[in-house]
């Protein structure tokens, strides 16, 4: 038999421990839930109609999937392109699809400065295409 203080301790011990992780917030994908990286190339937001309304996303491919099948009213995206890792307006580079680059969550559709898109396609095969072209259809198979 534990003595009744040493009991104590360990069962607040355990309480704390459980407690502690389980109240942290951590940020994740509004998609599919998966834990966000603040470092990752491969982080997406869309942007709603409200001000400020802002969702972050783990993968091009999961907040392009969640505007296309209307869990989002997105009236912008934003991405990191794939060479420089700048955050880019989603209207202003290409998507590559079907490439052998994959992203955190297998295939993606990998976000590419126009003028570098051929060369993308080059190296790493798929095929380019606009923002308005990246449908959910596409997204599920980009063959």
């Amino acid at each position: 038999m534990i003595p009744r203080r040493p009991m104590l301790g360990l069962l607040a011990a355990v309480a704390l421990g459980a407690v502690g992780p389980a109240c942290k917030r951590e940020p994740r994908c509004a998609h599919c839930g998966m834990k966000l990286d603040p470092a990752s190339a491969w982080t997406t937001e869309l942007t709603g109609p409200a001000a400020g309304a802002v969702e972050k996303y783990d993968t091009p491919r999961c907040a392009l999937t969640a505007w296309r099948k209307g869990e989002h009213a997105a009236t912008s995206v934003r991405v990191v392109e794939y060479y420089d890792r700048a955050l880019r307006d989603g209207a202003d580079v290409a998507f590559v699809v079907g490439s052998d680059v994959l992203g955190p969550m297998g295939p993606d559709a990998v976000p590419v400065a126009r003028d570098r898109a051929a060369l993308f396609v080059k190296e790493h095969g798929g095929r380019r295409l606009e923002l308005k072209d990246v449908t959910a259809q596409v997204l599920e198979d980009p063959k």
